[in-house]
């Protein structure tokens, strides 16, 4: 039997670029036949939804990155699908998702979002958690460095993204040196829609032959490159 997981995803809730909620998001993974979904709304270095202008606490600045994974965990619970949590972290328009770390690790780390690539991955790693840089071959604008971070702070690539034809589609060959920089440095590979919505004709992600119970599961099921790709 396989498992199918989406690895990369945003919610209104969480994420400026976010189309629809968490919940919404979970209802229709479900009907794709997904097991599960790690939602991965930009941190607030990104294209967060937490206001820029606004004085708040960290805790409620934090709030923004959890609030569409409460949401689709809510409904997950109630439909049978399994929602994990992460967080795509952006420094100087690189994205890394982050997995494998909660709510305790982000009120430990109120100066998180000043991090830079090395001090970011120690810490991320230290931590017990996991990096993968989603999408390192994307061009525009905003991103300053638009190539792959170097490998040791890295635990995977994102070797495919279905959003890059249709959001990105200048970068029609950026998959391909994706998946060539991760096999040049001997890095796992994992695959995701980049999901801003639910009109999303197809989907990515990962497919695992046993079911996750714990976020920890998908992680080691990408280090030992126990997964199959979806490609959409």
């Amino acid at each position: 039997m396989a498992f199918k997981y989406e690895t990369h995803m945003h919610t209104y809730e969480g994420s400026g670029c976010g189309r629809n909620t968490g919940a919404e998001q979970a209802r229709a993974y479900k009907k794709r036949g997904y097991q599960g979904i790690i939602i991965t709304d930009h941190f607030i270095n990104g294209y967060s939804r937490c206001p820029k202008r606004k004085k708040l606490s960290w805790s409620e600045k934090m709030e923004y990155v959890v609030a569409g994974y409460k949401s689709a965990k809510a409904k997950g619970d109630q439909i049978g699908l399994d929602v994990f949590l992460g967080w795509e972290f952006t420094i100087r328009g690189s994205d890394f998702l982050t997995y494998g770390l909660g709510w305790d690790f982000l009120m430990a780390n109120p100066d998180l979002h000043l991090l830079d690539v090395p001090e970011y991955s120690a810490l991320v790693r230290e931590n017990g958690g996991f990096l993968a840089q989603a999408h390192p071959y994307r061009r525009a604008d905003y991103i300053e460095h638009q190539f792959p971070v170097a490998p040791q702070y890295l635990d995977a690539v994102e070797v495919f993204n279905s959003s890059d034809d249709r959001y990105f589609s200048h970068n029609s060959d950026s998959n391909g040196k994706s998946l060539q920089f991760a096999k040049d440095n001997n890095l796992p590979f994992q695959a995701g829609t980049d999901s801003h919505g639910t009109d999303h004709s197809t989907a990515s992600g990962i497919i695992l032959k046993h079911r996750a119970e714990t976020i920890f599961d998908i992680i080691n099921a990408i280090k030992s490159r126990e997964v199959e790709l979806i490609f959409s």
